[in-house]
């Protein structure tokens, strides 16, 4: 898939696309706010998420819907109680670049800014998310996750997770 083409843009596959990036948004938004039953359902069974380069308390590499959220809120904890901010995910520019059947790709730039209670706000992290997204009885979910901070996800830099 290309950019721009609309060739392959027909009205489930504009559908699909909308739906997924609805899952990509729903992320940052779920995650901020501590939904973790909602974030919970954005992913598969078997997803694998990684975080390059790792950044504890989260383990660089995780692997299985209830250890991923197990990290994930564990950070979210680290974030709020030992940092005293709330965090708020900036997910911007997704492109969907392989979308065949139940399967799609996507890259995303991330911005993550904290808010803290005394009202000041600072950028802490900037980086991009290369994504494997699968659909499960009609709903996408995250199969794979790779969060790389400070830097860029091209077009074909493959996903390292194995």
């Amino acid at each position: 898939m290309r950019p721009g083409s609309t060739a392959h843009l027909d009205v489930e596959t504009l559908a699909d696309h909308a739906a997924i990036k609805d899952v990509t948004a729903a992320y940052g938004h779920y995650y901020d706010s501590g939904d973790f039953d909602g974030l919970r359902e954005l992913f598969t069974e078997d997803v694998r998420y990684e975080f390059v380069p790792e950044t504890p308390p989260f383990p660089g590499r995780v692997a299985g819907r209830e250890d991923v959220m197990r990290a994930l809120v564990e950070q979210w904890r680290h974030n709020r109680n030992t940092l005293g901010a709330y965090q708020r995910h900036v997910t911007t520019n997704i492109v969907v670049l392989r979308h065949r059947d139940a399967t799609a790709e996507t890259r995303s730039l991330l911005t993550v800014t904290f808010a803290y209670e005394d009202g000041r706000h600072e950028v802490r992290r900037t980086g991009g998310y290369a994504d494997v997204l699968r659909k499960e009885d009609g709903r996408w979910r995250f199969a794979r996750r790779q969060l790389r901070f400070a830097g860029l996800l091209t077009p074909g830099v493959p996903l390292t997770l194995e």
